[in-house]
């Protein structure tokens, strides 16, 4: 079975995405939000090609919306690495350099 393992930067973008959605939104919509992440990690986990490959901005990686986040990842055998977890507005290239699956 594949196994799903969330990276420190990326779990670094969760805690900043459960803060700003508590802080914005409150406690109640941030925990359905978090959920919602929860489960696009269980779909990615069961259909680890669920995302599109983004080689023209880092070779190997792909990504998958889960509301108005994507989550980038990158598969090595029976492993998913989520390395990035960021908003629609964020762009991709600023963040993704500094990043791997390591």
């Amino acid at each position: 079975m594949t196994t799903l393992r969330i990276t420190e930067d990326a779990q670094h973008d969760l805690s900043d995405i459960r803060t700003y959605t508590r802080r914005a939104f409150g406690a109640r919509p941030a925990s359905l939000y978090m959920g919602r992440l929860k489960e696009g990690f269980k779909a990615l986990r069961r259909h680890p090609d669920i995302g599109f490959p983004i080689d023209h901005l880092k070779t190997g990686f792909r990504c998958f919306r889960v509301q108005h986040h994507a989550v980038f990842y990158i598969q090595v055998d029976e492993v998913i690495a989520v390395v990035a977890i960021l908003h629609e507005s964020q762009l991709p290239i600023r963040h993704l350099d500094q990043r791997s699956g390591a």
